[in-house]
């Protein structure tokens, strides 16, 4: 069953934003902060902000801001278009035959041998301010950290000095090599074998040569067919089969770029006992910094100081123009200095905090729908008149959605094989109602 419904749950499809300025009843206060300051909540602690094991939609509002894939998807068009991020442009597939011969982009899947995406990303990325890059004398600083150093140390903060440096190709291949890392559980580890060219053999290979006594496992020592740098902008990488879904996943943050000077520095003893790791301090060249991981009471993301700025889109759907989401566009991005996220384990005291003007962006509470939305005579969703009276905004989306009901075959009464279950499991299966279900558990 595929249902197209408004979406009206805690989940960030379906919002009310009070945003403007100083909100109405701002308990910040007027002068609270020079800065621009985004206030949300969030209900879940991320469990990992590492890219290579990062894969829930809780840790991406982070990871999304920190770290950048080659590409990404538009963010007006519909349906869903992936356009450059860190890529001078769009990378493309290249087919090859058995005999290394390259084929047409409509060859069968019969003659496709391998497939090459040559990926090159624009020059002068920089990457945020990190005790990782950190330089004196051509030596850096914090890679032999002492037990004396160690002692002081309770978080990246701690870290005095700080550097930067240039992204490049080699980075995007250090993290896909760190995707078969033997220290580290990466979800599509085991997917990824199946289509990058001999990466399985070099899963294997870092298995083999792992030294328990060796704490910075450095992966530029090893290499193999499935990804490889061309120069300092531009790499490839090889899949052993046509693969059209692939472009998707460079989309993701299992693909971002990750610096082996990082990998250095986290990985050095103590440092994990600390909390003081990739998993915990993303590196990355994207918009924000994460400034504060207190995921047990806050959040918080600043502005990336060597962040080159970003365009806001110039197009978008019709409706877009309408509903004022073009009013930026052309204009540098982020508008924003910092974001704050607060832990708010329960939706009740998120929606009430957020008509307190705690927060800039709420989902609605089921049980409080009907004080926030009405429904005209044609069925279109309205702010009452309280919302809009306190200057908040209202922004719906259409999302699908597949669900279905089962029938555990095993039950002795409508599960099994005789006429009369037969009749039963049709006879309930033409009364559920799904409009009232959508409806219901829908709003």
């Amino acid at each position: 069953m595929l249902f197209f419904f408004r979406n009206f749950v805690i989940c960030g499809v379906f919002v009310i934003s009070g945003c403007n300025g100083i909100p109405w009843n701002s308990p910040y206060g007027d002068g609270f902060s020079s800065d621009k300051v985004y206030y949300d909540s969030f209900s879940e602690r991320p469990k990992h902000l590492d890219p290579v094991s990062s894969y829930s939609e809780n840790e991406a509002r982070f990871t999304a801001q920190i770290y950048e894939p080659v590409v990404q998807y538009h963010y007006l068009k519909r349906p869903y278009e992936l356009i450059p991020l860190t890529a001078a442009k769009m990378p493309k597939a290249i087919y090859f035959d058995s005999q290394g011969r390259e084929l047409e982009v409509d060859a069968s899947d019969d003659e496709i041998a391998k497939t090459v995406y040559r990926i090159t990303i624009k020059p002068g990325i920089i990457f945020q301010p990190h005790p990782a890059f950190a330089q004196k004398d051509g030596n850096y600083i914090y890679h032999k950290i002492t037990p004396e150093q160690l002692a002081k140390t309770s978080s990246l903060a701690d870290f005095e000095h700080t550097g930067t440096r240039e992204l490049t190709a080699a980075d995007y291949v250090y993290q896909i090599k760190r995707l078969a890392h033997p220290r580290i559980h990466s979800p599509v580890g085991g997917l990824m074998g199946k289509y990058i060219a001999e990466f399985s053999d070099f899963a294997q290979n870092l298995r083999r040569n792992d030294s328990k006594d060796e704490l910075f496992l450095d992966l530029r020592r090893f290499n193999f067919r499935g990804v490889s740098q061309i120069d300092r902008y531009t790499y490839e990488i090889e899949l052993s089969q046509k693969y059209p879904q692939f472009i998707y996943w460079l989309a993701m943050p299992f693909f971002s770029p990750v610096p082996w000077e990082a990998d250095a520095f986290y990985s050095q003893k103590g440092m994990k006992e600390k909390n003081v790791t990739l998993d915990w301090y993303p590196v990355g060249t994207g918009p924000y910094m994460l400034a504060e991981n207190n995921p047990n009471k806050r959040m918080v993301l600043r502005r990336n100081p060597n962040f080159r700025g970003e365009k806001y889109p110039v197009q978008g759907e019709d409706e877009d123009k309408t509903a004022g989401l073009l009013g930026y566009a052309g204009r540098e991005m982020p508008f924003i200095d910092v974001a704050h996220f607060s832990l708010e384990k329960e939706a009740i005291p998120s929606w009430t905090k957020f008509l307190q003007g705690y927060y800039d962006l709420s989902g609605i509470v089921s049980d409080s729908f009907d004080q926030a939305v009405s429904l005209n005579s044609e069925g279109e969703s309205l702010l009452t008149a309280e919302m809009a009276d306190k200057g908040i905004k209202l922004v719906t989306a259409v999302q699908t959605s597949i669900g279905y009901m089962g029938f555990n075959m095993k039950d002795p009464i409508v599960g099994v094989q005789n006429p009369s279950s037969v009749y039963l499991r049709r006879a309930l299966s033409i009364v559920i109602d799904y409009e009232e279900l959508i409806s219901i558990f829908a709003n």
